[in-house]
């Protein structure tokens, strides 16, 4: 039976003993251990056995349904239960809480995000080009065809590169666009600032840069940053804002 904090008080206990009491009670709660009444605290006695909430019965299939990680987070939960030591039932909780999260799995719709690499888009880069693609003499087919386009060479840069793998005549090809509009989406593009051209060879390598696209290792990031600047801003012309 619960005593009341007034029938405490004439026992002779503090309001700071009270207080602290109540704070590790709450402690206890949070920690899954078996609960203590205010009294027991302060008397610094265990808790008294009480009926328990009933373990959840599940069947075999739906124990494999929840997987291995899945099974031991039930176990890992259940331990913390009736766990007495309020440190072990707290790290028990913990590594349920671990157990859990490997038992999720991202569930797809139709689009597997998590398939390859992906690549980091600035919300700055976009903004900026968007906006110089407005300032330009560009009709609006021709802006939309140049976000088209500057979407297809993000989608395509190597790996830890700022380089799109993809020629004017690929992306010309992918797009069923004609190769004469590919240039002048490339152009519109580079006058923007979105890319840069750099010519090896016959053939002009597609440019990003990694401040605004980058696909690759994070940690990778400045490397990629430095080598744009040293490899390709010193060819081309800085785009009139």
């Amino acid at each position: 039976m619960a005593v009341s904090v007034a029938e405490l008080r004439r026992r002779g206990y503090s309001d700071d003993d009270i207080r602290l009491a109540q704070t590790v009670q709450d402690a206890n709660r949070r920690a899954g251990a078996p609960a203590r009444t205010l009294a027991e605290v302060l008397a610094g006695q265990a808790a008294r056995p009480r009926t328990s909430a009933p373990v959840e019965d599940l069947t075999a299939r739906q124990l494999r349904r929840r997987g291995s990680y899945g099974q031991a987070a039930l176990l890992a939960d259940q331990a913390a239960l009736a766990e007495k030591d309020p440190d072990r039932a707290e790290k028990a909780r913990y590594h349920a809480s671990g157990l859990k999260a490997l038992a999720e799995r991202p569930v797809q719709l139709e689009f597997d995000f998590f398939g390859g690499g992906n690549v980091s888009l600035g919300h700055q880069y976009i903004d900026a080009v968007q906006a110089r693609l407005m300032a330009t003499k560009a009709t609006p087919a021709e802006r939309n065809a140049a976000l088209a386009t500057l979407l297809l060479i993000t989608r395509h840069l190597g790996w830890q590169d700022y380089n799109c793998t993809k020629t004017a005549a690929d992306l010309a090809e992918m797009q069923g666009a004609d190769k004469g509009d590919m240039a002048r989406t490339l152009a519109l593009l580079e006058q923007t600032g979105a890319i840069s051209r750099v010519k090896r060879g016959r053939t002009k390598i597609i440019t990003v840069t990694p401040e605004g696209a980058f696909r690759g290792d994070v940690n990778r990031h400045a490397e990629a940053v430095n080598r744009y600047k040293g490899e390709v801003v010193p060819l081309r012309p800085v785009p009139a804002e």
